[in-house]
């Protein structure tokens, strides 16, 4: 997926806005309607959680098949 939020630095990966990551979705809420992610660069991974799909769906964006 394409990330599209503000630049940040999560636990080792540096997402970047433009930038093509892996996300795997986890098996762990956050609060009561939450989830947690791990997105990956190709090298390292983090976790990180959402409040709801709304705020995730506003940082990410489905890339075309084939880009990187």
């Amino acid at each position: 997926m394409r990330y599209k939020g503000r630049r940040s630095l999560i636990t080792g990966v540096s997402l970047e806005p433009g930038q093509i990551y892996k996300i795997d979705p986890l098996d762990r809420k956050y609060g009561r309607n939450g989830f947690w992610v791990e997105v990956s660069d190709g090298k390292d991974k983090c976790r990180c959680p959402y409040e709801n799909s709304d705020i995730f769906l506003s940082n990410w964006e489905v890339a075309e098949p084939g880009t990187r």
